[in-house]
């Protein structure tokens, strides 16, 4: 009986080590496959999307190129959306022609000429009318860069750039290489934002004179540097032409005058014409007596660009001419013909 027990209790510590020995072995198998999941599983990364993974990461990461902006959102911009805690909704898309970005559940939303704000607000209503988010909270942001500024005219590489660093005009213009020596004093700057508006920006090519005039350019500017202005001379000038107003930053008579080389002498200087172009196409002349405008006992009048100015033929002055350089011709034959 006694050895019956000792075999008993032999076999009863034999089996508790063994339920020992695979309860060790499972632990271990478990803490091995556990740690291999977590060696292959990727790091999540917190996202603006209160720590959603996957898509919502992507579009929270793409989010950061671009910036809250003032400035109304343009065709061709690229708008990341970010919606809090749903990453099903936050995209980036870029606006349609007509001001549109397609939005899940929404359709196509239009925030074309809205700011980022605007549009944050506009969103975030829509997706509380349709029930779809009890309090959306929506964050727009438009990438800048991706919209280039076209700059064209007098420039040494006309094109289109993105916005440059401190996006001043000067900055546009040295990155387009200057200006050129026919560049004008007048900028012409349009954009989207307000079709069939024109803003002009007196420029002096030479760079002394332009920290009053210097401003800032958005994304979306077409900038065109106008070349010079052209004025006409005909008439009894020494030498007629077109001549460029590019010389001073305004140009008077007396210098465009002084270009052609001067009046000649059978001019009739008190029947100077200066013909001017209105803005409704028709012609205007006036008349200037350019004598007493070169010894400044008159005002010197501004030229414009396509004015004209014609200084009449004196017919006396003519006649005189005539009569001298006549008399001139016969003198030699007349001094023969009495020669003593």
């Amino acid at each position: 009986m006694r050895q019956f027990n000792s075999r008993l209790q032999a076999g009863s510590t034999t089996m508790s080590i063994a339920r020992a020995t695979l309860f060790i072995l499972t632990i271990a198998f478990l803490s091995s496959t556990f740690c291999r999941g977590q060696e292959q599983r990727p790091a999540i990364i917190p996202s603006a999307q209160g720590g959603s993974a996957g898509a919502g990461s992507s579009v929270s990461n793409s989010a950061a190129i671009g910036g809250l902006t003032d400035e109304p959102i343009t065709p061709g911009e690229i708008v990341h959306i970010s919606v809090f805690d749903a990453p099903d909704f936050s995209l980036s898309t870029r606006v349609s022609e007509s001001g549109d970005i397609p939005f899940p559940m929404l359709g196509a939303v239009h925030v074309g000429g809205l700011t980022s704000t605007s549009a944050s607000d506009l969103i975030a209503k829509q997706l509380k009318d349709r029930n779809l988010m009890l309090e959306p909270k929506v964050m727009v942001t438009v990438d800048s860069a991706t919209t280039g500024i076209t700059i064209l005219g007098e420039v040494r590489a006309p094109g289109i750039y993105p916005p440059p660093g401190k996006r001043r005009l000067s900055d546009l213009l040295a990155v387009a290489g200057g200006l050129t020596a026919n560049t004008g004093r007048l900028i012409e700057i349009t954009n989207d934002r307000k079709p069939g508006h024109k803003e002009y920006v007196s420029w002096d090519p030479t760079m002394h004179n332009t920290d009053n005039f210097d401003r800032g350019v958005s994304p979306g500017d077409r900038v065109l540097v106008r070349a010079c202005g052209i004025a006409y001379v005909g008439g009894n000038v020494a030498k007629p032409g077109a001549y460029s107003l590019c010389g001073s930053q305004k140009m008077t008579l007396s210098e465009v005058v002084a270009l052609a080389g001067g009046v000649s002498p059978n001019a009739k200087e008190s029947h100077t014409y200066l013909i001017r172009t209105q803005p409704d196409g028709t012609k205007v002349a006036q008349m200037i007596d350019v004598k007493k405008v070169l010894t400044a006992r008159l005002a010197d009048p501004m030229i414009h660009e396509d004015d004209i100015i014609y200084i009449s033929p004196s017919p006396l002055k003519a006649v005189l001419k005539q009569a001298v350089a006549f008399a001139l011709a016969i003198t030699p034959t007349l001094l023969y013909i009495y020669l003593p």
